[in-house]
């Protein structure tokens, strides 16, 4: 492993973003989401080994209503589909990726 830390653990330097795909394969960012908000609803999610949800994740209609609440003032639309998505939040806009060879000790979430 390299010498660099690891910018991710416990879902440090993420952004999740909520997301609705409209029916012309329009994908719109509905709202940002901060770990804050992800430890609030990642218990209802399928995650696997994926703690802090660093993958894309489906929102399911039962959850919906949870997500929902996170996002005041706007009403998500019951027939479309959201997804939860997470992308790097690193300081500066700067992006991290491993060493040639070095393997991160969990997933690097894309730019």
């Amino acid at each position: 492993m390299g010498k660099r830390p690891y910018p991710f653990r416990e879902g440090m330097n993420v952004a999740w973003d909520l997301v609705v795909w409209r029916g012309d394969h329009e994908r719109v960012t509905i709202a940002v989401l901060r770990r804050e908000d992800i430890v609030q609803v990642r218990e209802h999610f399928d995650r696997g080994d994926d703690p802090w949800m660093y993958n894309v994740y489906p929102v399911p209609d039962a959850v919906l209503p949870r997500v929902d609440d996170l996002v005041p003032g706007i009403q998500l639309a019951r027939r479309a589909e959201h997804y939860i998505e997470a992308r790097q939040d690193l300081p500066d806009g700067e992006l991290w990726f491993p060493e040639p060879g070095e393997r991160p000790p969990g997933h690097v979430p894309p730019p």
